[in-house]
């Protein structure tokens, strides 16, 4: 984030040691009703029951004009996705210790459209959830759950338009090897919440299936 030279040893993606200790973190593994989990859940027990939400987390804060808002900005549009592997890293070795990946059988990345796919090179959120899986030893699965609607970017949507933009935007397939099982699914950023849920909606098909969800940056 400082922009320093940490040598040519260091590890692409990787963030040096003063700047990773000035990350803006939420401590929201250890916070019941955290921002990320009313987003969710829209503040609703019901709704969260509904879902099946057990918990939810965004690691980072992001802010506008922040310096770590160049860092995701490079992570996701600038060929440099082994920053979300670190970060992703970083992330499950500080929220072990709160629990947060306990009894979790599988990691789903929020995967993108096959057309932004190919535009990109890249899915940041796969990045980051081989990241968390490398320390949590969690197996990530990005096959049963696809992107079938190449929608606008949600960060030029406002209001009613982010929920209408991601309505049916993503299907599941053979949900019949997901059955009752603990899924974790990764994002890299979660605002407003409404693609999560979305792909949320999609993965209904998956009886008896329990629903964990993990951002890297939350924004305020």
């Amino acid at each position: 984030m400082c922009g320093a030279y940490i040598g040519e040893q260091a590890r692409r993606g990787q963030v040096c040691e003063r700047c990773k200790a000035e990350l803006p973190r939420t401590e929201q593994a250890v916070i019941d009703a955290n921002s990320t989990e009313m987003a969710l859940t829209e503040g609703k027990p019901p709704v969260k029951k509904t879902m099946h939400i057990e918990r939810a987390a965004a690691f980072l804060f992001y802010e506008k004009d922040h310096p770590l808002q160049q860092v995701i900005h490079r992570m996701k549009y600038a060929d440099q996705p082994l920053i979300g592997y670190e970060l992703g890293r970083q992330a499950a070795i500080e929220m072990q210790d709160a629990e947060f990946f306990d009894e979790i059988d599988v990691i789903v990345p929020m995967p993108l459209h096959p057309r932004r796919l190919r535009e990109r090179g890249y899915n940041q959120s796969l990045y980051i959830a081989q990241g968390i899986s490398e320390v949590t030893g969690i197996p990530v699965d990005s096959t049963h759950v696809t992107r079938i609607k190449n929608t606008p970017k949600q960060a030029l949507q406002s209001g009613e338009g982010r929920k209408t933009n991601v309505t049916d935007a993503f299907a599941v397939n053979h949900p019949e090897q997901m059955y009752h099982k603990h899924i974790l699914v990764v994002d890299d950023l979660i605002t407003t919440g409404e693609t999560v849920k979305s792909c949320l909606r999609a993965m209904r098909f998956f009886r008896g299936a329990r629903f964990s969800v993990f951002a890297l940056c939350k924004a305020r």
